[in-house]
C-alpha cells in the first residue's frame, strides 16, 4: 500500500512539473495602448520591450501606487489626459530619485509634465513638414540619428503627422530645411534631459510606435527599446482616455519535462520514504506528542507547606501533620 503511496507522490510532482501554465491576458481599442493588438496599438512595441526589461503597465494615478518610491523607467506614449498636481509629483520624485520617464507625444497632455517640472522643452502644438518623406508629407522621412546606438543598421526613421521638440537640444534631428509654420530650419525630433539624479528622455511622435509603423520602424523601435531598458519598465495606461480592456483571454503555456527538477522529486519522496519506513517519523511524532500532552495537562506541583496550610484549613491540626511528616522523613514508623 506504501509503494502505491510513494508512486502517486511521483507521479504528481512531474505532472505539476508539465502541466501548461494558464496567465491571463487583456485586450483593448485603445490609442497608444500595449494592450491593443490593431493597428492603432503598441502591442508590437510592448513584446519588444518585454524583451528587454520587466513590464508593469499602470492603470490607476500615479499618487495611488506612490510611484516616486520606485526605480527604473516611466513610459508615457501618447497621453491625452490631463496629470494632476499630485501626480507631477510624483513624477518628480521619481526622477529625483535616480528614475527615467520616457515622454513620447505630440498633441496630448505631455506639456503638461514639462511645465509642472518646471522645464522649458515643449512639444510642439502643430506638425512640421520637410521635403523629404514616404507616401505624402505627412509621413516624413529622417535619416538624421546622431546617436550610434539608436542608429545601429537604421537607414530611415519613418514618421507619421509629427510635433517637434522646443527650445531643447536632440539626438534625432528633421532636415534643416524643415518647416514649421514659417520657420524653416532643423529641429529635434528627440531630446535627452537631465533631472535630479535621473533622465527625461523626449519623443515627438508617438505614431512611430503603433502596430501600423511597426514594420517600417522596427530597426529603430528595437534600437529604441534597448536604450531606454532596464531592470523594470512601467507604462502609463492611465492617462489614455478610451482605455477599455473590453476583453480578458487565456493564454497557455506548455512547458517541457525538466529532468533536474524531476530528479529533485524523486529525491524528495525517497528521502520522505527512508524517513518513514526508518521509523524516525513516528518516534518523532511519538516524543512531540508526548511533550505536547505534559505542557497542557501536566499539574503544577505543590510545596509541602502549601499542603499543609491546606489541610490545616481544613481542620486539621497543623503540629501533628508536621509530626507525621518528620516520621516519615526519618523512618520511625517504617521500620527504618
Amino acid at each position: 500500500m506504501r509503494r502505491v503511496i510513494y508512486g502517486l507522490l511521483i507521479t504528481f510532482g512531474i505532472f505539476l512539473l508539465i502541466m501548461p501554465l494558464s496567465i491571463p491576458i487583456f485586450t483593448s481599442s485603445t490609442d497608444f495602448s500595449i494592450f491593443n493588438t490593431k493597428w492603432n496599438g503598441a502591442s508590437s512595441f510592448g513584446k519588444v520591450l518585454y524583451d528587454n526589461s520587466k513590464i508593469i503597465p499602470i492603470i490607476s494615478p500615479f499618487n495611488s501606487i506612490e510611484l516616486g518610491k520606485k526605480r527604473g523607467t516611466l513610459l508615457i506614449l501618447g497621453p491625452d489626459m490631463g496629470y494632476s498636481t499630485l501626480e507631477i509629483d510624483e513624477i518628480k520624485k521619481f526622477l529625483e530619485n535616480g528614475g527615467t520617464l520616457v515622454l513620447i507625444d505630440d498633441f496630448g497632455t505631455g506639456n503638461q509634465i514639462l511645465k509642472g517640472l518646471n522645464l522649458t522643452a515643449r512639444f510642439s502644438k502643430v506638425s512640421f513638414i520637410d521635403v523629404f518623406y514616404s507616401k505624402n508629407y505627412n509621413f516624413p522621412e529622417l535619416v538624421r540619428i546622431l546617436d550610434p546606438e539608436l542608429g545601429a543598421g537604421v537607414d530611415k526613421l519613418v514618421l507619421n503627422v509629427p510635433s517637434v521638440i522646443l527650445n531643447a537640444e536632440g539626438e534625432i534631428y528633421t532636415s534643416k530645411v524643415a518647416l514649421l509654420g514659417n520657420n524653416q530650419r532643423e529641429y529635434p525630433i528627440m531630446s535627452e534631459l537631465k533631472y535630479g539624479k535621473g533622465k527625461i528622455v523626449l519623443f515627438s511622435d508617438p505614431s512611430v510606435f503603433i502596430n501600423d509603423m511597426f514594420r517600417e520602424n522596427e530597426k529603430f523601435i528595437r534600437n529604441f527599446a534597448e536604450y531606454i531598458s532596464s531592470d523594470v519598465v512601467y507604462i502609463d495606461e492611465a492617462h489614455h482616455s478610451s482605455f477599455n480592456p473590453y476583453h480578458m483571454a487565456t493564454l497557455v503555456i506548455r512547458r517541457s519535462f525538466d529532468r533536474v527538477k524531476a530528479f529533485y522529486v524523486v529525491l524528495g519522496v525517497a528521502v520522505l520514504a527512508l524517513v518513514i519506513e526508518s521509523g524516525f517519523a513516528a518516534s518523532l511524532a511519538e516524543k512531540s506528542l508526548t511533550f505536547l500532552f505534559n505542557k497542557l495537562f501536566k499539574e503544577e506541583e505543590k510545596s509541602l507547606d502549601e499542603v499543609i496550610n491546606e489541610l490545616k484549613e481544613e481542620g486539621y491540626d497543623e503540629e501533628v501533620l508536621r509530626k507525621i511528616v518528620r516520621e516519615i522523613k526519618t523512618g520511625k514508623k517504617l521500620g527504618g
